[in-house]
């Protein structure tokens, strides 16, 4: 847990989603890291991987901050925007 932080962008290294960016939303009681990516995945229901199958990264999604500590779902157009920034 201590790896990654709220509103990190990962990547993922394994499974059929491997190279695919997502934004750290939270963590498990067992360590296990939520990830969003609107698309598929929300604040709301967010998918849960084990963290050594993914690749930290030095970016952040600084304005997604409040809308994930808020609990508010995330626009795919705007999470895409705040991610590639």
């Amino acid at each position: 847990m201590d790896k990654f932080q709220i509103a990190q962008v990962v990547i993922s290294r394994q499974g059929k989603d491997a190279g695919l960016e997502y934004v750290v939303s939270g963590f498990e009681s067992d360590g296990r890291v939520k990830l969003i990516r609107p698309e598929r995945f929300n604040v709301s229901r967010p998918k849960i991987k084990n963290p050594k199958h993914l690749q930290s990264t030095l970016r952040r999604a600084e304005k997604l901050i409040d809308l994930i500590k808020a609990g508010k779902d995330i626009d795919a157009g705007f999470f895409h925007r705040s991610v590639s920034n």
